[in-house]
C-alpha cells in the first residue's frame, strides 16, 4: 500500500525518525544560555563525539547523490565529486589545533583579530555567499534524492551509450519494490511540482530542529546520524551487484568496458575530473578547509586540541572511505541502466536506486539517512554562518550592548534567513547538484588563501587581505561564468591571482602593527592549557629554536611528533583508499 509514491511502511518509518530527531533538539535547548553555548556546546565533547560530528556536519546529501549522479553520467571518476577533497585531509590534522588556538567563538574573530573589522566583515561576505551556494546544493541533492525514490522524477537520456550501441534513454521506471510494476511516467511539470514539494517540507524541518538546539543539538545527533550515513554507504551495494542485470563486480566491470565510452572505469576522465583538475582540487581543499564558517565548531567544540584534531581529520576520513561505496552504487547502477535501457535524471539515480533495490522497511530508513545527512550538516552550515552574522556584524555595528539571550535570539532568527536565501539559490541550481558543489568548494578558496597566509606570514596585512580575496574573486567570476575555460583552470587561476595579489598589496603598503601581531602568532602556537605563556614576549613564548621556516617573513614553529606523524599516517591512508578503489576497477 503506498501514499504519494511511498510505501506505508516508509512513512512510518520517517514519522518515527523525525519524531526522535524534532525531540532530540528541543531536548537540547536546555542549558543554552550563551553564544558560547548555542555556537560552540561550551566546548566539552570528547574524541567520538567530535569524530561524528565532523563527518556528519562534512557529510551531506550532495556527496552521496553528487557521487552517484556523476558516476551514472561519467564513470568511475565521478568519485572525485567527494573525494577532491581527499589529499587536503593530511592537512586537516595540522590545522585543527592552530583553530582550537585561536581561541575565537568565530573564524570571522580570527580575520578581525589579525587584519580588523573590514576584513572580518569581507570575510562574512565571501564566506556567506560559498555556505548559501554549500546549504542550497544540500537542500538540492536531498530533494532530488527523495524525488527519485518516490518514483517522481523525469527520465533523462545519459551521455554513455549502452553496450550494443543503442543509445540509453527509456523513459519509464518501475516500483517493483511496492510489488506495482506498471511504468510511472511524469511530465516535467508534474515532476517539478514533486520536486518543490519535497525540497520545502526538507527544509522546514531541519530549520526548526537547529533553531531550537543549536550545535548542541547538531552534535548530538550527528552521534546517531553519523552511524546511520555509514550504513548508507553499505547497505546497497550488495543488493546492487547481486541484480542478474549486473552479475556481481565482474559482470559490471564486463558491461561499463563494453560501452563505447572506455573511461568509465577509470578515476579520470576527459571531461569534468581529468588529472590536472584532479591535481587542483587537492591543493585547493585545504585552502576552502581553512574558509570554512563551521571549521570553529568542527575543530573546538571538544575538551581539548586532541579532540579536535582527531575528531576534524578522521571524521572526513570516514568519509572518504564511504565515498568509495558510494561509487560503487552509482557504477552497479549504471550497468543495470545500461543493460536495461532505462534512464533516469542522473540527481536522482541515486534515490531510484535504492527504490527499485531495497524493501519499503529499508526504503524509510535509506531515505532517513539521506534526511540526516541534510539536517546534520545543514544545521551545521546555518548555526555557524549565523553566528557570523550575530557575532561579528550585528554586535559590533548594529547593538554592542546586546546581552546574551538577546544575541541567541538574533542568531536563531538569521539562521531562518539563511536558510531562506539558500532555498532561493537550490530552486535557481537545480539542474545540476555537482555544479552547486563544485561552486562552494571554490568560492570558499578565494578567501582561504588570505587565511593561509595570514598564519603563514607575518607581513600579511589588511591591504593584502583584501587584494588577494577581491582580486580571486574577479577572477573566479571571469573564468567560471564568463571565459568558459577549463575547470581546472577556474581553479587554479583565482588562487594563483589572489596569492600574488595578497603578496603585492602587503608589500606596496605599511606592515601590520608588530604589538597585534606578535600577540597573534603568539595565541595560535601556545597549546590550550599554557595560557600563562600568552602574556610572554613572542620570542619566550615561541623561542626561535622551535622556529622551523623564517625566511622571507614566513612564520612556521617546528611541528611536533605527533604532527608530522599523523600527517604521515593520515596521507598513507589517503593513498591506500586510491590502491582499493583502483584495485575494485580493474579486477
Amino acid at each position: 500500500m503506498a501514499f504519494l509514491g511511498l510505501h506505508v511502511a516508509v512513512w512510518m518509518v520517517l514519522v518515527v525518525y523525525f519524531a526522535g530527531m524534532l525531540l532530540m533538539g528541543w531536548w537540547s535547548r536546555r542549558g543554552i544560555h550563551d553564544q558560547e553555548g548555542y555556537l560552540l556546546g561550551n566546548r566539552r565533547f570528547g574524541v567520538w563525539m567530535m569524530v561524528m560530528h565532523a563527518f556528519g556536519a562534512g557529510t551531506n546529501p550532495g556527496d552521496v547523490a553528487g557521487v552517484v549522479s556523476k558516476t551514472v553520467s561519467g564513470g568511475a571518476s565521478g568519485i572525485w565529486v567527494s573525494w577532491m577533497w581527499m589529499f587536503g585531509t593530511p592537512f586537516y590534522w595540522l590545522i585543527a589545533p592552530i583553530v582550537r588556538r585561536m581561541r575565537c567563538l568565530t573564524l570571522a574573530d580570527f580575520f578581525q583579530e589579525r587584519f580588523g573589522k573590514p576584513a572580518s566583515a569581507l570575510y562574512i561576505l565571501v564566506a556567506t555567499a560559498g555556505m548559501i551556494v554549500c546549504l542550497a546544493s544540500v537542500l538540492l541533492a536531498t530533494a532530488r534524492t527523495a524525488q527519485g525514490l518516490m518514483g517522481k522524477a523525469t527520465a533523462e537520456v545519459t551521455s554513455v551509450d549502452a553496450p550494443d550501441g543503442a543509445a540509453v534513454g527509456r523513459a519509464s521506471s518501475h516500483d517493483e519494490a511496492s510489488g506495482d510494476a506498471r511504468p510511472t511516467v511524469l511530465t516535467p511539470r508534474e515532476s517539478e511540482a514533486w520536486f518543490f514539494g519535497i525540497l520545502l517540507v526538507t527544509t522546514a524541518v531541519f530549520l526548526v530542529y537547529s533553531y531550537w538546539g543549536g550545535i548542541v543539538a547538531a552534535i548530538r545527533t550527528d552521534m546517531v546520524q553519523g552511524l546511520m550515513i555509514i550504513a548508507l554507504s553499505v547497505i546497497a551495494i550488495p543488493m546492487a551487484l547481486n541484480l542478474k542485470e549486473v552479475g556481481g563486480l565482474a559482470g559490471m566491470r564486463q558491461t561499463l568496458a563494453a560501452t563505447d565510452q572506455g573511461n568509465l572505469l577509470s578515476l579520470f576522465d576527459p571531461g569534468v575530473f581529468d588529472l590536472w583538475t584532479v591535481i587542483v582540487l587537492c591543493i585547493n581543499a585545504p585552502l576552502s578547509a581553512l574558509a570554512f564558517p563551521h571549521l570553529i565548531p568542527v575543530c573546538g567544540a571538544g575538551r581539548t586540541e586532541w579532540e579536535g584534531r582527531v575528531g576534524f581529520t578522521y571524521g572526513n576520513m570516514l568519509k572518504r572511505i564511504c565515498t568509495i561505496g558510494w561509487c560503487l552504487l552509482g557504477l552497479a547502477w549504471l550497468a543495470y541502466l545500461l543493460e536495461t535501457g532505462s534512464a533516469i535524471h542522473p540527481d536522482a539515480a541515486f534515490g531510484d536506486s535504492i527504490r527499485m533495490l531495497l524493501s519499503p522497511l529499508l526504503q524509510g530508513v535509506m531515505l532517513a539517512c539521506v534526511l540526516a545527512t541534510a539536517m546534520s550538516s545543514g544545521d551545521a552550515f546555518q548555526i555557524t554562518v549565523a553566528g557570523l552574522f550575530s557575532e561579528n556584524i550585528y554586535r559590533v555595528y548594529i547593538r554592542p550592548g546586546a546581552d546574551e539571550k538577546h544575541m541567541v535570539h538574533v542568531t536563531r532568527i538569521a539562521g531562518i534567513v539563511i536558510v531562506l536565501v539558500s532555498l532561493v539559490v537550490a530552486v535557481l541550481m537545480r539542474q545540476s547538484v555537482v555544479g552547486a558543489i563544485l561552486d562552494y568548494f571554490n568560492i570558499l578558496s578565494l578567501v582561504g588563501v588570505s587565511t593561509a597566509m595570514g598564519i603563514l606570514w607575518r607581513r600579511m596585512n589588511t591591504t593584502g587581505m583584501f587584494c588577494s580575496t577581491i582580486s580571486a574573486v574577479i577572477v573566479f567570476v571571469i573564468t567560471r561564468y564568463v571565459g568558459g575555460l577549463p575547470r581546472h583552470v577556474t581553479i587554479a587561476a583565482p588562487i594563483l591571482v589572489g596569492l600574488v595579489a595578497g603578496v603585492v598589496g602587503s608589500l606596496l603598503t605599511r606592515p601590520p602593527n608588530r604589538e597585534a601581531l606578535e600577540r597573534f602568532l603568539a595565541k595560535i602556537y601556545v597549546p590550550i592549557g599554557q595560557e600563562a605563556r600568552l602574556a610572554l614576549p613572542l620570542d619566550e613564548a615561541v623561542p626561535p629554536s622551535q622556529r622551523w621556516l623564517t625566511a622571507g617573513g614566513l612564520f612556521v614553529v617546528k611541528p611536533s611528533r605527533q604532527s608530522w606523524l599523523g600527517f604521515l599516517v593520515t596521507f598513507a591512508i589517503c593513498v591506500l583508499c586510491v590502491v582499493v578503489m583502483q584495485a575494485l576497477l580493474k579486477g
